[in-house]
């Protein structure tokens, strides 16, 4: 979790630069971005507090019981993937104009079953959607740690490729662009070493996830805010891993195995199977 945090700093710092960058070209923008900047990080708290309740995965112990059932490799793409039919919102969007024009590493994608996501790179932080009606107006509402938080009023192009948002709280706009496709997933590595032992699932007591793929993709999603696909190799119970925000980053960790459980960085995991990982799969389209 101390990982976990430390990257949503980072993404809080990332915000505030951006943030300031807008306001030394904008006096008026100034202001707006110190209100936006702050709601932004209400709602970071907010998902994180929420998230901290999760509950563990109750078909945890069942799945270890049963050595037989277990499978052990999975589609990633098919993870936070987009769902048919959809909605008018599913896909992945950038902010072209308006608050947030400078967020330029950020993307959202929304995935028509009202799972939201911001992501940078190789990483993704986890929040909700809606598209409703309040007091008879069409109404987009979000909540994510930075970017698009709150309700809005929308107009899209003809095209359906961009939409204007509108603040309801504060009246400002934002502009964002539909992406003809992104992935999160990184190519696989060319020179990497895998321990048989570690490939497949694992799942601690807390909602955290870890999947080592036999391809060198590490996927992990802590208590549903947020998630992180790496390449890796392992080896003698020492793991390097390498992901991406605004830039290429690394990280050394360990691992060993006890009882049947796999303590990764002093945490334990117990054996699951991919299909365990369920509520994060969608239908891709």
């Amino acid at each position: 979790m101390k990982k976990l945090f430390t990257r949503i700093l980072c993404i809080a710092l990332a915000v505030c630069s951006a943030m300031a960058l807008t306001a030394c070209g904008n006096q008026k923008e100034e202001g707006s971005s110190v209100t936006s900047t702050t709601a932004e990080t209400t709602a970071a708290a907010e998902v994180t507090a929420a998230a901290d309740t999760t509950a563990a995965p109750e078909s945890v112990e069942q799945t270890t019981a049963d050595p037989a059932a277990i499978k052990y490799e999975t589609d990633l793409t098919q993870l936070h993937a987009l769902t048919k039919p959809g909605d008018l919102f599913t896909g992945y969007w950038h902010i072209t104009d308006g608050v947030g024009k400078k967020l330029t590493h950020f993307v959202f994608g929304f995935d028509g079953n009202k799972n939201a996501y911001l992501l940078i790179g190789t990483t993704g932080f986890i929040g909700v959607y809606d598209i409703h009606v309040v007091d008879g107006v069409d109404t987009f509402s979000t909540k994510l740690m930075y970017g698009l938080n709150g309700d809005y009023t929308y107009e899209f192009s003809k095209d359906k490729k961009t939409a204007v948002l509108t603040n309801i709280a504060n009246k400002q706009t934002t502009t964002i662009e539909k992406l003809d496709s992104y992935s999160s997933i990184p190519a696989p590595p060319k020179d990497f070493e895998t321990d048989e032992k570690l490939l497949g699932a694992w799942a601690d007591d807390n909602g955290g996830y870890l999947y080592f793929g036999k391809d060198g993709i590490m996927y992990n999603c802590q208590k549903n805010i947020a998630f992180t696909f790496y390449t890796y190799t392992a080896s003698g119970g020492k793991l390097h891993a390498n992901y991406s925000m605004d830039k290429e980053n690394e990280e050394d960790d360990t691992y060993s195995f006890k009882d049947g459980k796999l303590i990764f960085n002093d945490y334990a995991y117990n054996r699951i199977s991919v299909t365990c990982l369920t509520p994060f799969f969608h239908i891709k389209q």
